[in-house]
């Protein structure tokens, strides 16, 4: 049978290094070998992938289109072949075979429910871990806000040294800048035409277009041109050359106060935003009646459809059902939940190993730190060569420091957020019925996606691995087989035969 690989590393540094790309191909070669899949293509991505648009994972994707009769996918595990939920669904269409062979799972259209349940659930782990390197992102950006450097792009005025890794002025913008700055002070300026003065002085932006006006007053409402800088929505104290004055700077904030109009505050409506149309696919908006009463409605951008205005607190009481169609049976979570730590076990030993092998790179860097400085202290090395060997070292132990960080967050992740998944379920129905309306907006986006109303009637979509969880409640199967009164699944049968997650999170 014909059949394609697809392997992934997450990094450069990762492929470069040889951490995960040779493992994949050999164990995915091996086990078409054993069972006889030939395989036509092989699709290999080095690079992050934070959003669906993996240059070779659409290559994949295409050559399945083109090749029919290819319906077989050969892959490491789950957080391999996609790491959101839009990769999911666009695999999901394809209607193919899917062999992760470090889980020991095989998944195709005639899969039973609770193999896809679990499934589910390892797809929002997957995107899960993805957003905890991201965390650690946003906490290095943090760090060197909060010690005065700008942690991003430099913005226009300013460039990026490459070599102390801070912004610095740009010596031939910076003067536009700051005449910028004067002339709208004087408040006889539009944005208009301060854009226009700026643009025949020769300032563009980044791709040598035209700077326009909503870009424009960005850059004279953003502080960090006084020494100052906006991060998170917090201020500081840059150490940055100022291109302008404090007095400057409040001068312009003074001049668009003076031209802005004060600007009504808008309803909060609880489900704005989370709803379509049902009969024209249109977004549906919201208004209030005689004062009070909120009323939502087909916007009409495609003509009159005929839908019908429906009260909120009609939707209310429909979204709540619906939230309480995903809470999970007493006894089936309890038995679910012990069967994810219960899996845990594999998981876990992968990490401990990958946290031992990087541990033993530590010492062997440390052991190298120390041998070169008694080499320094007998002269036999220069001081120079001593600090550029050492500067390289110091950097690669924290790169390892890094690394032992994510596989101990991982083992940690893996248990934690299965079970916050399913707990979220059971709870789901109880928290938004006690909710202000923009908690509840939080919580249904976290659970729905894309739900219609058509005359009165609230049409929810599940996100994954909601989905399955509400397919589950509603057929009463939980151990893959319909039935009326069907037992709490045994250790050797049913849901918890499934939950062999494998090391999902490195």
């Amino acid at each position: 049978m014909k059949a394609i690989l697809y392997a992934r590393v997450s990094s450069k540094e990762q492929q470069e290094e040889g951490f995960s790309i040779p493992a994949q191909l050999k164990l995915l070669k091996d086990y078409a070998l054993k069972n006889n899949y030939k395989i036509v293509k092989e699709f290999i991505e080095v690079e992050t992938a934070k959003q669906a648009g993996r240059n070779n994972f659409n290559e994949m994707v295409k050559f399945l289109y083109d090749n029919p009769e290819v319906k077989i996918i050969l892959c490491e595990k789950t957080d391999r072949l996609y790491r959101n939920f839009k990769d999911y669904v666009t695999i999901d269409e394809l209607d193919l075979e899917i062999h992760f062979i470090r889980e020991g799972e095989v998944l195709n259209k005639d899969s039973k429910s609770h193999q896809k349940f679990i499934h589910g659930i390892k797809v929002l782990m997957a995107k899960n871990y993805l957003d905890n390197l991201s965390e650690e992102v946003k906490k290095g950006q943090l760090q060197k806000a909060e010690s005065g450097e700008y942690p991003s792009g430099a913005p226009v005025g300013y460039k990026n040294n490459l070599e102390t890794h801070k912004i610095e002025i740009d010596t031939d913008v910076a003067p536009i800048i700051l005449k910028a700055f004067q002339l709208y002070a004087l408040g006889t300026y539009s944005i208009g035409k301060i854009t226009k003065f700026v643009y025949e002085q020769g300032l563009r932006g980044k791709r040598g277009g035209r700077i326009w006006k909503g870009r424009m007053e960005q850059i004279l409402r953003n502080p960090i041109y006084y020494g100052w800088f906006r991060w998170k929505e917090k201020l500081y104290h840059g150490i940055h050359e100022p291109i302008i004055t404090r007095e400057l700077f409040d001068a312009v904030q003074k001049a668009f106060e003076s031209k802005s109009k004060p600007k009504g505050r808008k309803h909060l409506f609880a489900f704005s935003g989370l709803l379509t149309c049902g009969k024209c696919g249109c977004a549906m908006t919201a208004e209030i009646h005689k004062g009070k009463y909120k009323y939502y409605h087909c916007t009409g951008h495609r003509g009159k459809c005929g839908n019908s205005f429906v009260r909120e607190e009609v939707i209310d009481s429909q979204m709540g059902n619906i939230l309480k169609n995903i809470e999970i049976p007493a006894d089936i979570l309890e038995f679910t939940k012990e069967g994810l730590l219960k899996s845990h076990k594999d998981e876990k030993e992968y990490h401990d190993q990958q946290i031992t092998i990087l541990q033993e790179n530590y010492k062997k860097i440390q052991c190298r730190i120390d041998k070169m400085y008694v080499d320094k202290l007998d002269g036999a090395i220069t001081e120079s060569f001593y600090k550029e060997r050492i500067g390289q070292w110091e950097r690669e132990l924290e790169r390892v420091r890094e690394s032992i960080g994510r596989h101990e967050v991982a083992n940690r992740s893996y248990r934690e957020e299965g079970i916050k998944i399913l707990e979220l379920a059971q709870i789901a129905h109880r928290m938004f019925v006690k909710q202000e309306p923009s908690e509840k907006r939080k919580l249904l986006s976290f659970v729905l996606s894309n739900c219609t109303l058509e005359d009165g009637i609230v049409s929810p979509q599940y996100n994954l691995p909601f989905s399955l969880i509400a397919n589950a409640v509603e057929t009463n199967d939980w151990r893959g087989r319909r039935g009326s009164n069907p037992r709490p699944p045994d250790r050797q049968s049913g849901i918890l035969n499934q939950l062999n997650y494998g090391p999902l999170l490195c």
